[in-house]
């Protein structure tokens, strides 16, 4: 029969043994832990170092592949919008612009007013903020300031709710991508897909404070969210709704961005397919 000074033995080695095994475990889920984040801090900086303006090559290849892969009129018209402004617009918290083409008052040295950012209260030459820039270029597809108001929307949570949810491989010249999801208390960032890069990469028109410009950019570490805005549909409805009644002799007045989206579509030559679009709406 065993002693107790034995059994003691036994049992302490036992623990002894079982510590060791839990020490290893515990050293190798750290391990585990501990790579996981090295890998995720890796990859953040990949993204953070991607996150740098396009230069003007760069630029016109992204254009052209974005081209080659869009054949709907509208959403290359706002891409062109987007890119016209590249380099020319300085960032302005709060910075808004119902101007069709270039507002005069860019530039202008001016007082920000708008609270809640770092720069409210400084002289600075006014621009646009990230979704007075993307509100500009739907205005200057023909909206109306009402329609863009409540078609596009002013600011990004606006923008946000304007516009559908898609997922990154879904991304068409003229979709949107924002930094964070609404609702948030973290504030946002919005862009325009205006084309693709070498590697087929979706790049992005913003006008970023961190760059105080227009710029094309990759996503980087900064967008996250896809979306679609409603404008597109509401688009071709639109063009639909026109073409039906102009068939049917109906004539009403339309604003001009059903006109100009009309006229692309009877250039592509199909106008049959969107009457047909339009008695099955």
């Amino acid at each position: 029969m065993e002693t107790k000074a034995k059994h003691i033995r036994k049992r302490r080695r036992a623990a002894k043994k079982a510590l060791k095994t839990a020490l290893a475990l515990l050293l190798a889920a750290i391990v585990t832990v501990g790579a996981i984040f090295a890998v995720k801090a890796i990859h953040k900086a990949r993204l953070r170092a991607e996150y740098v303006p396009l230069t003007a090559d760069e630029i016109d290849i992204a254009r052209l592949k974005g081209e080659a892969a869009e054949t709907d009129p509208a959403r290359l018209s706002v891409a062109q919008s987007a890119l016209s402004l590249v380099g020319k617009v300085h960032y302005f918290w709060g910075g808004k612009s119902y101007s069709q083409g270039p507002d005069p008052k860019w530039g202008e040295m001016t007082e920000v007013q708008s609270s809640g950012s770092s720069t409210t209260g400084e002289i600075r030459p006014y621009g646009l903020d990230c979704s007075g820039f993307v509100a500009w270029c739907f205005l200057q597809q023909g909206l109306t300031n009402e329609e863009l108001k409540n078609e596009v929307g002013l600011g990004t949570w606006a923008q946000w709710e304007n516009s559908a949810e898609i997922s990154w491989k879904e991304l068409r010249v003229g979709d949107i991508v924002f930094q964070n999801a609404y609702p948030t208390n973290k504030g946002n960032h919005v862009g325009i897909c205006i084309g693709f890069n070498d590697k087929g990469k979706p790049v992005f028109a913003h006008c970023a404070l961190g760059f105080d410009n227009v710029v094309v950019t990759p996503a980087g570490d900064v967008f996250h969210y896809a979306r679609r805005p409603n404008f597109y549909e509401s688009l071709h409805k639109r063009a639909a709704l026109f073409l039906y009644t102009e068939l049917s002799g109906q004539i009403r007045h339309f604003s001009r961005d059903a006109f100009f989206y009309i006229l692309c579509i009877e250039t592509n030559n199909q106008k049959g397919a969107c009457y047909g679009n339009k008695l099955n709406m």
